[in-house]
């Protein structure tokens, strides 16, 4: 593997603002540049489809959603290699990365490797969530910039979140009928809300945003109900109901779908699998990879860019590629450190005034782990149908962490890897035992992250080899 000649100097894993902007701001600054992303078409989750999405479905959208056109079309004019539905398997601190691409493996072997990985909907476990019929807002977001599908019958919105806020406004928008809004988030900010209130007034146009948002609910009639509290849904074959807790009073409401969002995590499994170096975040709970302001890991040839490795939005996630463009152009030599610190000057600068309201944002929307109930047959791993009793058992026989669970009753043991209920198992641990998450070990990623066959293993290319 020493041996090979590098074919490019960079490999920048997943196609959303972060890993776009980073992408081809290195090639501009003459890196040669391999990008490597699972979907069909380029713009992550938030610029989803934007190249075929009709005009009516951008105007609903707004332009949140159609400013991403530019930075895909940067893409697709940029001198550098782009490869859609190359789903990344496996990635070493060496440079060495291994994909599959068109039923075949491949492996190359680059200087630097940009994570682009983005950001993912939180997996909440709760009483019915495996029901047909319950799906995240932002999986229904997806349906609809890839097809323009709408849920169809009575819908019932619960969560919290801007991103639920906004997706109730455009289903409303698009005359889909919404039975209720359940928001689990208190009626007023908090405290601690408050006090990051100064620094959120310099992005006062998101502030502005918010408030119309819930000034377009309200026209709307929908019942929007806030500090809600154990979220069920029920049914039988499918869903037919959802109830819940608001202020000690029990709501119901008949539904046909239930959309859920609980905000967004970062998609941490390649960084996991990597063995960078992650902390806990005790006021959103998740895990996140340790990066400097430049998107340097804990690993030298390993940068991050973009939400993945904290949650600040698509405005921010695209400065963040920027950045980590310049730092990697900087370690191999292509930028002096006075080219790099001028160049990064201005981006600096609109990062700082992007992140400005997030710490308010973050606040307000903090996680609350008693938003939803479950029972003791309630699945906490999908992929392994390991239920809540089981992890109660696997502790009273003395499992501390999520790998001595993981080894006794196989939770975080499928296809995903861990990636829909590792969180899930640090918080229902945290309960379990009155511990810390952040004393919790994290779920141990191994190879491959991605489904892929022995045969197409054994079959690989090695790209820019001997």
């Amino acid at each position: 593997m020493n041996s090979m000649n590098y074919q490019y100097d960079v490999a920048v894993v997943g196609a959303g603002p972060a890993g776009i902007a980073s992408a081809c701001s290195m090639s501009e600054l003459g890196l040669r540049v391999l990008v490597l992303d699972e979907q069909a078409r380029p713009g992550g989750q938030i610029y989803r489809n934007i190249e075929k999405a009709p005009e009516s479905r951008c105007k609903l959208l707004g332009s949140d959603y159609t400013k991403g056109a530019c930075l895909v079309n940067q893409l697709r004019s940029a001198d550098l290699d782009y490869r859609s539905e190359a789903a990344v398997w496996q990635v070493e601190p060496d440079g060495t990365v291994f994909f599959s691409h068109k039923g075949e493996s491949h492996c190359v072997k680059v200087e630097r490797i940009v994570v682009a990985t983005g950001a993912m909907e939180r997996p909440v476990p709760f009483s019915g969530w495996t029901l047909p019929g319950v799906m995240g807002a932002g999986a229904a977001n997806n349906l609809y910039k890839d097809s323009g599908l709408k849920p169809s019958g009575k819908v019932v919105i619960a969560g919290s979140g801007p991103l639920l806020l906004l997706e109730a406004c455009q289903l409303a928008s698009s005359g889909v009928e919404i039975s209720a809004i359940l928001e689990t988030a208190s009626a007023y900010p908090s405290l601690e809300a408050l006090a990051q209130l100064p620094s959120a007034l310099r992005r006062a146009d998101y502030l502005v945003k918010g408030v119309k948002m819930l000034w377009d609910i309200k026209r709307t009639g929908v019942p929007h109900l806030k500090n809600v509290k154990e979220v069920r849904a029920h049914g039988d074959d499918k869903l037919s109901k959802v109830t819940a807790m608001q202020n000690g009073k029990a709501v119901s409401f008949d539904a046909d779908s239930l959309l859920v969002h609980f905000g967004v995590i970062p998609n941490t499994a390649m960084f996991s699998q990597l063995g960078c170096r992650h902390e806990w975040d005790n006021v959103q709970r998740y895990w996140y990879p340790v990066t400097d302001t430049w998107g340097r890991t804990s690993l030298e040839r390993v940068f991050a860019a973009g939400d993945g490795t904290f949650v600040h939005g698509a405005g921010a996630a695209e400065l963040k590629g920027r950045l980590t463009a310049l730092e990697v152009a900087h370690s191999v030599g292509k930028l002096s450190l006075s080219q790099r610190d001028e160049q990064a000057e201005r981006i600096q600068k609109k990062l700082a005034r992007e992140l400005s309201p997030r710490p308010f944002i973050d606040a307000m929307f903090a996680p609350d782990i008693d938003a939803c109930a479950f029972d003791d047959e309630t699945l906490v791993c999908r992929c392994e149908h390991v239920t809540v009793v089981q992890i109660k058992d696997a502790v009273r026989q003395g499992c501390t962490n999520p790998n001595d669970i993981k080894a006794l009753v196989r939770s975080g043991m499928g296809p995903c890897q861990g990636r829909m209920c590792g969180n899930a198992i640090v918080e229902l641990l945290s309960i379990l035992t009155s511990g810390k998450p952040s004393d919790a070990e994290r779920l141990r990623i191994r190879p491959p992250l991605k489904n892929v066959s022995m045969q197409e293993m054994a079959s690989m290319r090695f790209e820019g080899g001997e």
